[in-house]
């Protein structure tokens, strides 16, 4: 399967969907919920990526009762799928190079792209996009309290072993007094902020051009900012605090 997931990488699917395209082959006419819990992603990434799929014609819907069934097309559809591609590609490459010095001009007036997401949903949307933009390092500020009291070890066990499985190496500093017998965490140094007055009750990642900041308390909200110049002054400022918690 890995083999296959990354054709349709390089075709330009993104991982969940080649994940949910192969893992629908297998299974047949199956619900959201069943595939969702299949693939290890939530309910909100599944219904995103049948979506895309389905426009791509690679996947489709069928009702059984009350039910909504989804299923992946044969994959000869795969073969027009890739014609359509050349020819958006195509197309794409005449508009880039008739627009190239409009381009240049934008260039150093780039704007971050800013994201909200909102609840427990959002929360394993950002997990999904972690593991989407798959980062060679990942960066964490959070208070350890809030983060299991948020999800338990067994909920946050799939999104750290994808993490393992990808090699993504990383860093996290954490408030807050840890609950007895975490699982240890692998390819990931962890230190203690010693501070405990802090008022910090969030989360916040940085992976790749991209900051997540998360609130673990009360209204959960997340906002993930796509800027490699934010991203940037950003990790200097966290390896800077990494530093100083020797």
């Amino acid at each position: 399967m890995t083999q296959w997931k990354k054709m349709l990488r390089s075709l330009g699917l993104t991982e969940s969907e080649s994940t949910i395209y192969l893992l629908s082959l297998e299974l047949g006419p199956t619900s959201v919920q069943d595939i969702a819990r299949k693939a290890l992603v939530s309910r909100m990434t599944t219904y995103t990526a049948i979506e895309s799929l389905t426009e791509h014609g690679l996947m489709s819907s069928v009702q059984k009762g009350k039910k909504t069934l989804y299923t992946a097309e044969s994959p000869e559809r795969l073969v027009s799928f890739v014609h359509t591609k050349i020819r958006q590609v195509e197309t794409t490459l005449h508009e880039v190079q008739g627009a190239i010095d409009e381009l240049k001009l934008r260039q150093r007036g780039e704007r971050p792209a800013v994201k909200l997401l909102e609840g427990l949903e959002g929360l394993k949307a950002l997990m999904d996009d972690i593991i989407e933009t798959a980062p060679t390092e990942a960066l964490e500020y959070y208070n350890i309290e809030s983060v299991y009291s948020t999800f338990s070890a067994d909920e946050l066990k799939p999104f750290r072993e994808r993490l393992s499985e990808l090699k993504v190496t990383g860093k996290g500093l954490f408030s807050g007094m840890p609950p007895a017998n975490i699982p240890p965490r692998k390819h990931v140094e962890i230190r203690q902020i010693k501070q405990h007055h802090l008022p910090f009750n969030g989360d916040i990642f940085i992976y790749g051009n991209k900051v997540a900041m998360s609130t673990l308390r009360g209204k959960l909200i997340t906002v993930i900012i796509e800027s490699p110049e934010i991203a940037d002054t950003l990790r200097s400022m966290y390896l800077l605090a990494w530093e100083a918690s020797e």
